[in-house]
C-alpha cells in the first residue's frame, strides 16, 4: 500500500514537471519568431536607408553588375578624357532621362526620353595646331647657328677667350658674332668647331688654332656671358666675317686685309671686315672701264 502510494505521487510530481516544460517551450517560440521578424526588419530598413541616395536606372543592368566593379573600372588620366569624349552623345542624338534632378528615383518612375542638341567636343583643330607649332619650332631650331653641341659650346667659349681674353663683354661678343657668322655663311662650314680650325690653302683662320693658345686658356666668366649674349641672339658685328689686331699682325696680313676686304668699324683692338660688296666691285670695275 505504502509503494503504491509513493508510485502514485511520483507519476504525479513528474507528470507536473512534463506540463511545466511544455508550457515554457510554448511560450518561447512565439518570443523567437518575434525577435527573428524585428532582425529582419531592422536589416531591411538598414538596407533602405542605405540606398536612399541612389538611383536604381536600368532595366538594362545584368546580374553581374554592381557599384564596386564600376567603380573599380573607372578610367583615369587621359584614358579617362577619351572615354568621356566617346560616351558623350552626338548632336541630335536622344538621351532617356530619369526624373529631375536632385531626386531620388526607383524604376519606371517618371520616365522622359527628351531630344536636344549636345556641346561636340572636338579637339582635332586644337591638336593640329599644337602640332604645326612644334614643327615650326623644330625646323627654326634646326636651321638656327645657335644649336650646337657640347663640343662646339666648349670651341667657342675657348676661342673667344684666346682671341678676346683681353677685350671687354662686347669686346668678347664681336669676336663669337664674326665665329657665328661664319657658321650662317654658304661659304663656309656648319659647325663652329669646323669653322674654328678650318685651313684655307694650308692657312689657319684663327691664330689660336696654330700656335696652341685655345687649348692653354682658361674661359672666364665674362667670355661664358659675351657667348650667352650672343646665343640668345645679341650681335653688334654689322655682318662681319673677319678681324684683325693689326699692332700684333704681319704687315702682308694688314695689306691683305685692307686690300681685299670691306672695312666695317673697330672696337679694342680689333678692326673688324667683311667681304666686299659685289654691287660696289661691279661699280667700280665699270667706272674703271668708262676713265
Amino acid at each position: 500500500m505504502r509503494e503504491n502510494n509513493r508510485a502514485r505521487a511520483f507519476r504525479k510530481t513528474r507528470k507536473t514537471r512534463k506540463t511545466k516544460n511544455d508550457s515554457v517551450r510554448h511560450g518561447l517560440i512565439p518570443a523567437a519568431l518575434c525577435g527573428l521578424f524585428a532582425v529582419c526588419l531592422a536589416v531591411g530598413i538598414s538596407s533602405v536607408s542605405e540606398n536612399t541616395d541612389r538611383v536604381y536606372a536600368s532595366a538594362e543592368a545584368t546580374e553581374g553588375d554592381s557599384e564596386s566593379t564600376a567603380q573599380d573600372d573607372l578610367p583615369t588620366g587621359i584614358s579617362g578624357v577619351v572615354s568621356g569624349v566617346e560616351a558623350t552623345p552626338s548632336a541630335g542624338s536622344t538621351v532617356e532621362r530619369i526624373g529631375t534632378s536632385g531626386e531620388n528615383v526607383m524604376i519606371g518612375q517618371r520616365v522622359s526620353t527628351v531630344s536636344e542638341n549636345v556641346t561636340g567636343f572636338d579637339v582635332s583643330d586644337s591638336l593640329d595646331s599644337v602640332v604645326d607649332t612644334l614643327d615650326g619650332v623644330a625646323i627654326s631650331l634646326a636651321q638656327s647657328a645657335n644649336m650646337m653641341s657640347d663640343s662646339d659650346y666648349e670651341v667657342l667659349l675657348q676661342i673667344v677667350e684666346a682671341e678676346a681674353g683681353t677685350e671687354d663683354v662686347k669686346g668678347r661678343v664681336l669676336v663669337a658674332n664674326v665665329i657665328m657668322n661664319r657658321v650662317k655663311s654658304e661659304n663656309y662650314p656648319d659647325t663652329v668647331t669646323d669653322v674654328v680650325f678650318q685651313e684655307v690653302n694650308g692657312v689657319t683662320q684663327f691664330s689660336p688654332t696654330e700656335d696652341g693658345r685655345i687649348y692653354s686658356v682658361t674661359v672666364t666668366d665674362e667670355t661664358r656671358e659675351a657667348v650667352k649674349q650672343v646665343l640668345n641672339g645679341t650681335d653688334y658685328s654689322e655682318g662681319a666675317l673677319y678681324f684683325i689686331q693689326k699692332d700684333s699682325a704681319e704687315q702682308d696680313g694688314i695689306d691683305w686685309f685692307d686690300q681685299n676686304l670691306q672695312y666695317l668699324f673697330k672696337h679694342g683692338v680689333h678692326e673688324f671686315y667683311t667681304d666686299p660688296d659685289v654691287d660696289s666691285e661691279a661699280v667700280t670695275m665699270v667706272s674703271a672701264e668708262e676713265e
